[in-house]
């Protein structure tokens, strides 16, 4: 009889525990699944988007550089402004940021050929202004939104 007793009490015991460990695992599966399928959609973007920069030039008088970038991605690039640009001189390295109406060490943007938005195939001119620009080789990267970047080698 208390080997009955002890048997039914154990069944009890492993029942419960078992649905304590079900009650565990399952939140965890799920919350991994969601982080897959985050990560799954945030490599389909990168994938998906591309650019290339078609021309840089400068002018040391007016202190502009303007940057000819066109998308070559599958995906439209929703948010321009939230673009990095990175502009290596001979004597500094400059993170720029976005101005509308940029007027000193910032840069803004244009879409090119009618275009209202940056969809593939589409060229947008990036005009950046800087208080001083000297001679020499340049370097210029244009990073997106999604950390998607080209760079060129220019010269002045």
């Amino acid at each position: 009889m208390e080997k009955a007793i002890t048997s039914g009490l154990l069944i009890i015991a492993s029942i419960v525990a078992t649905i304590a460990l079900i009650n565990a695992v399952i939140p965890a599966i799920g919350k991994s699944s969601s982080a897959l399928v985050t990560a799954n959609s945030s490599a389909s973007d990168r994938i998906k988007t591309d650019i290339e920069i078609v021309h840089v030039t400068g002018d040391t008088s007016t202190k502009i550089v303007t940057v000819w970038v066109k998308n070559i991605g599958f995906t439209s690039i929703k948010d321009i402004t939230a673009s990095d640009i990175f502009l290596d001189t001979p004597t500094s390295v400059s993170r720029l940021s976005y101005t509308s109406g940029c007027v000193s060490d910032c840069w803004d943007y244009a879409f090119e050929g009618g275009a209202t938005v940056w969809e593939r195939t589409k060229t947008v001119k990036f005009t950046i202004t800087l208080s001083s620009l000297e001679s020499g080789v340049h370097s210029v990267r244009v990073s997106v939104f999604n950390g998607v970047s080209a760079d060129k080698d220019f010269s002045i």
